[in-house]
């Protein structure tokens, strides 16, 4: 039997469960009461009176939203009370006619009342327990709903996200194979086959709601050796993965905004150029992507403090997407240059992967 069908099974009978329970605790509380009220009968008859009436009432809700689950819980608690009353009131007559004065209907009246009175007080704290659980019902569907309802919004806002890095990512790569042909022929034409290849590789999972790491590594690997022809020895990359994620499946497009940052903003303008390496791993429950350059870091350009356009979607992406389970961050490393972190839980990607399937 699997985990969800006695999940399942346990919810369907806890309810009842539950009511049997307070039940039970009620009929021997209101036999306490009855038993000081007439003290000739022993306590036992006192409290199998009360569960006559308390359990017969009980069988009768249970037994017809089993079989009548039409019925509106009005009509099943009139005809609860009705069957309480009829049955409850056997019951107490059969543990009380013995006794002198109650074997007539007359004699049995204050009986009768005080069963009315106390099934009419417990069936009041049933009907409102259970008007209780159908607005939390009501209001699970009703989030149930907003959450879907936000998730179709945030699948909306990473599309135009989406959008608005693709023409950034392009333009600048198209440009700077239009200033190597004019200077270099045989480096523009391994740009632009190196271009090709980073084209089509982003055509085929730009578009994808989720992509591998592997792919998004290939692709980072083209544009990477565009860089290394336009910048020649004044840069020098490095991309570490582990095997075993490359497979994992993450959002488009987080790697190479961070890369092209770290050499537009960190290592072009410093003269002697630099190292930018990619690290991706993983820690407990995370998966850590870092892009780690030893540019010119924050002295000279603020955006480099982390408030660029490309970070600017890259964080509105994670929030977006994965909440406080997704972040990015960026800070000066103590030797030169900054170090840009992305950091998102194995738990967030789960999600991810089931709200879009």
């Amino acid at each position: 039997m699997s985990n969800s069908l006695i999940n399942n099974r346990i919810q369907s009978v806890l309810p009842r469960a539950r009511s049997f329970l307070i039940t039970t605790v009620v009929c021997a509380v209101i036999a306490m009461f009855t038993r000081s009220l007439w003290p000739v009968s022993p306590y036992h008859e006192h409290l199998l009176i009360s569960f006559g009436f308390g359990y017969s009432s009980l069988i009768c809700e249970q037994g017809l939203s089993c079989f009548f689950p039409q019925l509106s819980s009005r009509v099943i608690n009139i005809f609860s009370l009705s069957g309480a009353m009829l049955f409850g009131t056997l019951n107490a007559y059969y543990w009380l006619s013995e006794y002198e004065g109650l074997q007539s209907f007359s004699g049995m009246l204050p009986v009768i009342v005080l069963g009315l009175i106390f099934s009419s007080f417990c069936f009041f704290y049933f009907y409102s327990y259970e008007k209780n659980l159908i607005i939390q019902k009501e209001l699970e569907i009703t989030r149930r709903k907003q959450s879907e309802k936000e998730k179709e919004l945030v699948l909306s806002q990473l599309k135009q996200l989406q959008s608005q890095i693709e023409p950034h990512f392009l333009f600048n790569t198209l440009a700077n194979v239009t200033v190597l042909i004019d200077h270099d022929s045989e480096k523009a034409k391994l740009m632009l086959s190196r271009l090709t290849d980073l084209l089509r590789t982003t055509l085929t999972t730009n578009r994808k709601q989720l992509t591998s790491l592997e792919q998004e590594i290939t692709m980072l690997s083209a544009y990477l050796d565009i860089q290394k022809i336009r910048l020649g020895a004044r840069l020098d990359y490095q991309v570490e993965c582990e095997e075993p994620l490359k497979k994992t499946m993450i959002p488009p497009l987080l790697l190479q905004p961070l890369v092209e940052n770290a050499i537009t903003h960190g290592i072009e303008p410093k003269c002697e150029g630099g190292v930018v390496r990619v690290n991706i791993y993983a820690d407990d429950d995370w998966i850590w992507i870092k892009v780690i350059d030893n540019g010119r870091g924050f002295t000279f350009d603020n955006d480099r403090s982390g408030h660029g356009v490309a970070l600017a979607n890259i964080r509105n992406r994670l929030k977006a997407l994965f909440s406080d389970q997704g972040q990015l961050t960026i800070k000066e490393n103590l030797s030169g240059g900054v170090t840009a972190s992305v950091q998102i839980s194995y738990q967030g990607l789960e999600a991810l992967a089931g709200i879009r399937e």
